[in-house]
Order: structure tokens, then sequence, then C-alpha cells
């Protein structure tokens, strides 16, 4: 696939900047950051992206995503994954859901949005965020923050390419057994951290064909998490 790149200097956000564009721009386009003084995470956090040490950018998909944001988050990650393993032979993992890790550092991010038009799905953004070479991180993420250690221009190329792969077969749900053998979440006991409620305590049973976190409570019972993020115990 041919990719339509738009590399930019300084932005707020990739994601903010593709969604004031996305009605005139394809499906398939890319925009790429030097530096965001917005970036943005999941559950509105920020995202640290400093100038010229990470790789900072978003998709712009207009067909052929269905209908459920957490799937495409999942595929994300797995060609992160995929992306890092090739340009540095090493092994990258993820926890639950979009966490991309490397030697257990926190590597990367996903934020994955969706627009809606009159009820219907119109398209859909992903932002990813990778330290490449970044070192000095603010105190509150040094501790549990990475990086890469890459050629940033080749692993763009790495990471396009893994993307539309998994993406052409999205609806087979194969990348789900890529994302089970590397997410360090199962078989754990974790806190379950949901916006404006007490963390919940479960065990990390598996993840369903939505991507859902499939866990046991400590009352016994079972459930699936979809929304919010975990922490490990």
């Amino acid at each position: 696939m041919n990719f339509n790149v738009i590399k930019k200097g300084t932005v707020t956000s990739t994601n903010t900047l593709l969604k004031q564009q996305a009605k005139d721009l394809p499906h398939g386009t890319v925009i790429v950051a030097d530096c965001q003084t917005g970036g943005r995470g999941r559950l509105g956090r920020s995202f640290y992206s400093p100038d010229k040490t990470g790789l900072y950018m978003s998709i712009l998909l207009k067909e052929g995503f269905g209908s459920d944001p957490t799937l495409v988050t999942t595929l994300t990650a797995v060609a992160v994954m995929k992306a890092v393993e090739t340009v540095t032979g090493k092994e990258a993992r993820v926890k639950w859901v979009n966490d991309v890790l490397l030697e257990g550092k926190k590597v990367c991010g996903i934020l994955t949005e969706g627009a809606f038009v009159g009820g219907e799905l119109e398209y859909m953004i992903v932002g990813i965020g990778i330290n490449t070479a970044t070192l000095d991180f603010p105190d509150e993420i040094k501790e549990i923050a990475g990086s890469v250690g890459c050629d940033k221009s080749e692993l763009l190329d790495a990471v396009l390419d893994c993307f539309f792969d998994e993406f052409d077969n999205l609806q087979s749900k194969k990348f789900l057994n890529f994302y089970r053998e590397r997410c360090v979440t199962l078989n754990k006991n974790i806190k379950i951290i949901s916006p404006g409620k007490e963390p919940v305590e479960a065990f990390a049973r598996g993840i369903d064909d939505n991507a859902a976190l499939i866990v046991k409570y400590t009352d016994g019972k079972n459930g699936l998490v979809s929304s919010g993020e975990v922490s490990i115990r």
C-alpha cells in the first residue's frame, strides 16, 4: 500500500490535527510530527512527546475498521510489537490494553478515537506514540518509561508495513493470538481502574475474541473488562 504520509514539525497533537482535516483526506493518511505540545493518552492523560526523540503519528481509517475501537487498538499494539522486533531484534510485549513494553519499560502508547455522524461511525484515528531515543523523562514516569533505541525513519516504515498488513486481516481476528502470547497481564492478579470508581481486584484469566479482558473477581464471579485500564499487583 502507498502511504500518504504528511510530516510536521511541532503540533499540539497528531490525533487532533488529523481529526481537523479528516473529511478532506483519504483513507490511510498518516500525520507524523517531531514534537507534540499537547500529546494525549487514554483516560484524559497527557503523553510526553519531546522534540525529535520519539515517533508521534496518527493514522486515518475510513474503511474496513468495523465497529470496535478496542480491536483496532489491540491490532495496533501487535503491529508496533512486530515493528519494534523487526528493527531491533528485541521481543516487545504488551500490558492490556495498549501499553507496549520493551525490557519491562513502556515505550509506546496508543489512542484510538472514532468520529460519529448521525449515529454512524464515520472514521477512526489511531494515534501511536513511541519513544525512540528519549532519555530524560518526567519524575512521574521515569521509573516505568523507556525507549526503543532505534532510527525513527526505519521504525516508521516498519510500523506502517506491519499495521496495514494486520489491518487487511482485521475481521479474521488472527492478530489476537499474537496479542495473547505477548500479553504480560494474563495469569496475574490485577487492579481494574475505571474513571470515577474505586479500583477492583481480580485475576486476569484471558482475552476474548473482542479483545476484552476475561477476569475472575475476588468473590469468585467471572466478568469481562472492555474499558478502563489495569495495574498488575
